[in-house]
């Protein structure tokens, strides 16, 4: 029994592109997305755009280093502690 090879439109491969520049996809959703951006040039010129930008980002950050109390402060915007509160 051979199952169907896994369907993806433009608005599932947008949603997921960063997850395939970033690797986080399964086997068979990455074969999916590529394969839909091979036939898709509109969602392919998306893909390289973010993936070019992607890259550019990192290229840029290199060495740089992010203050110490910078995921304290994300997570206390977000209504989350890093530490237990103290009452």
């Amino acid at each position: 029994m051979t199952s169907e090879p896994m369907q993806i439109d433009c608005k599932e491969a947008a949603k997921r592109l960063h997850e395939l520049i970033d690797g986080e996809l399964t086997p068979e959703t990455e074969a999916a997305i590529r394969q839909h951006l091979r036939d898709c040039a509109q969602c392919m010129a998306v893909y390289e755009f973010e993936e070019a930008f992607c890259r550019f980002v990192k290229i840029k950050a290199k060495g740089q280093t992010t203050p110490a109390d910078l995921k304290e402060r994300i997570l206390k915007e977000l209504g989350l502690s890093a530490s237990p509160r103290s009452e």
